[in-house]
């Protein structure tokens, strides 16, 4: 009999639950707000003006895994069109407020070292709250493309930090990219790049696959994947983990509210194995979305 980790049925418990939610076959019902929206907020390169908000609830984190750590991240988007030169801007930014404890560590871009309090003389400071490092991207597209689509830009990393203790990459910069289209009953977007910091103190590269899974029986609902991947080329890690990869699944709904305004809520669950996550790394993930579209 094969044993499962308490935090590992929770996880397989509401993953379940929740792909019963959402039916068994996917289809876009032509006309209907809620399923037109959804297809929009699943297109990084969608014609869009949205809020997004990213809740990532972090457990068994720190040097002897017995930490939380919370990061709200607020993701403002607005596509900027610009016919006489045939393209589309897309910029968003990602505003993370972060509360966690010395020695735990969120998924952010660059890692790099924590304060570990068995290496600090064991100083147990309470759970430190604070603005990151705020990151924005650039998507520059061609207006009116069929099929796959693309986009590209650059990406930059601000040091905004409020303390150390809640830091992210830092400054620095570099490109961002997206694929979007289709493959069969599947809508992918694959966003990946790479940030270098100003000061050479990091180069990390980043991956967001986003596959959704759209259900007819119930519109608006969904499954997918959604979650950043990333690979430190400057790692510190003392076991030589450099990858950060978050196994799981996301479920949600999208709502239409009439006269162009909409929501949506997702809820995940997402597991780190010992090879996809760095010193001090998070072994589970619980990942709340609540995103508000506004009209255009």
């Amino acid at each position: 009999m094969i044993s499962c980790h308490p935090y590992t049925k929770q996880l397989l418990s509401l993953l379940a639950l929740l792909a019963g939610l959402c039916g068994a076959s996917r289809a876009m019902a032509d006309g209907d707000g809620a399923a037109k929206l959804a297809a929009l907020l699943q297109d990084p390169l969608a014609n869009l003006a949205a809020v997004m908000t990213d809740n990532t609830f972090s457990f068994k984190s720190g040097p002897d895994h017995d930490n939380k750590a919370y990061e709200f991240n607020i993701q403002p988007v607005y596509s900027l069109n610009f016919p006489e030169l045939g393209i589309t801007v897309i910029p968003r930014a990602m505003i993370p407020i972060v509360g966690v404890k010395p020695g735990s560590d969120l998924p952010r871009l660059g890692f790099d070292e924590f304060d570990d309090p068995v290496l600090t003389g064991g100083n147990d400071k309470g759970r430190e709250w604070g603005l990151s490092d705020i990151v924005t991207q650039f998507f520059i597209t061609p207006m009116g493309q069929e099929g796959w689509k693309w986009g590209a830009g650059p990406m930059i990393s601000w040091k905004t930090r409020t303390d150390n203790d809640v830091k992210g990459a830092g400054g620095g910069a570099g490109p961002i990219g997206v694929l979007v289209g289709a493959l069969g009953p599947i809508d992918v977007a694959v966003m990946g790049g790479h940030l270098w910091g100003f000061d050479g103190d990091f180069s990390t590269s980043i991956m967001q696959p986003m596959l959704y899974y759209n259900s007819e029986s119930i519109v608006g609902a969904y499954l997918a994947y959604n979650n950043t991947a990333s690979y430190d080329h400057k790692t510190k890690d003392g076991n030589g983990n450099s990858w950060t990869i978050p196994l799981g699944l996301t479920a949600g709904r999208t709502f239409d509210m009439g006269g162009g305004h909409g929501f949506d809520f997702s809820i995940g669950g997402y597991h780190l194995p010992s090879w996809g996550r760095a010193k001090g790394g998070a072994k589970y993930q619980l990942k709340l979305g609540l995103t508000w579209v506004f009209p255009r």
